[in-house]
């Protein structure tokens, strides 16, 4: 189990480079990480089509700066994710465009997917989930690096590089397994089984700006400063949990890493390289209390989109007399519908 994780303290974003640079050069910069192999997939997390500014998604400078180290060193560098919605075309088009990942692909001399397609794989080794289906380009890659965003999570208390490798599944394929799996333990322990079977290389987070309160959408930007990087994902989870002051016991997906062995259950235990991470740690403000057990509420905002309908993976959203009605009995606090929502119209306070 490698625990080092390198802190670089990046006030803006236009420091981004500089300190991605410092990350990847400790661990022997990109041609180490490479060792030989060429075909790169950068994952950021683009959860949905939202502005940089709005703290939801991996920066672009952020993955501009991966992007280059790797293009630089001869690699074939591929960006792609998948929103909870349908992975089409047209909504990569939107998707890249408005998260500001066409300019980072410029940039750096990386390309965009828009390969849709996915092949149903056998997770031999996966203890909660034993078959899943996952993007093609990340199943060709011969490297996958999770480009994740410091945020609060409605469901499993905090995103991070691990989770970020959800989306690596593509579409609505999302709800279903919220749907398969509706106990967070039980979720988590197949994040990490996704996350064991995809094995990225290496792990950067992008924590300038976070997200804290209604995340991993619907929350406010936090002034993080770090941009955090490492061999183990898990680690680098460690790392962000403790920079975001949140206790490592509500992070579902850490517990369950921890107890295969997998992550130290204890930040003193990683070996932190870098910057001091004391003066940059904060306090932010969790996701909600997780064992409240609350059922969604719609609020005067919602906009009628409808989105919410079709992201329930249970179908106990429906639009009716004009507003949107939930069944609680067969609501199983997934979230997804406060997580997808455009308008910050959905409270699971």
């Amino acid at each position: 189990m490698d625990n080092r994780v390198f802190i670089a303290q990046c006030d803006t974003y236009d420091q981004a480079e500089a300190a991605v640079g410092r990350v990847l050069d400790a661990f022997g910069g990109a041609e180490a990480i490479l060792g030989g192999k060429k075909r790169v997939l950068v994952k950021p997390n683009l959860i949905m089509p939202k502005k940089p500014e709005s703290a939801a998604t991996t920066h672009p400078a952020v993955i501009a700066a991966i992007c280059t180290a790797f293009v630089k060193e001869g690699a074939e560098v591929t960006i792609i994710d998948s929103t909870g919605g349908p992975h089409s075309k047209p909504v990569l088009k939107m998707l890249y465009g408005k998260c500001g990942m066409k300019e980072a692909a410029a940039q750096s001399g990386a390309v965009l997917s828009f390969n849709t397609k996915n092949r149903t794989v056998k997770i031999p080794d996966g203890r909660i989930i034993k078959k899943a289906s996952i993007l093609a380009p990340v199943l060709d890659a011969e490297l996958v690096i999770t480009a994740a965003k410091a945020k609060t999570h409605s469901m499993q208390a905090m995103t991070g590089c691990m989770k970020n490798l959800f989306g690596c599944v593509p579409g609505m394929g999302k709800p279903v397994l919220h749907g398969k799996y509706p106990k967070r333990t039980d979720f988590a322990g197949m994040l990490v089984d996704l996350c064991e079977f995809i094995k990225p290389a290496f792990s950067i987070l992008d924590g300038v700006w976070g997200m804290e309160g209604a995340g991993p959408t619907g929350g406010e930007p936090k002034h993080l400063r770090v941009i955090a990087g490492g061999l183990n994902p898990y680690a680098v989870d460690v790392a962000q949990c403790h920079l975001m002051g949140l206790r490592l016991d509500s992070v579902y997906s850490i517990t369950e890493a921890a107890s295969r062995g997998l992550a130290p259950n204890d930040p003193a235990q990683l070996e932190w390289l870098g910057d001091d991470p004391a003066p940059l740690r904060q306090q932010f403000t969790p996701a909600i209390k997780h064992k409240s057990g609350a059922v969604p509420k719609v609020l005067d905002n919602c906009i009628l989109c409808g989105d919410c309908v079709r992201i329930c993976p249970q179908k106990c959203m429906a639009v009716k007399e004009k507003q949107i009605v939930v069944e609680e009995k067969k609501c199983i606090r997934c979230y997804c519908c406060h997580e997808f929502c455009p308008a910050k119209a959905i409270s699971v306070e």
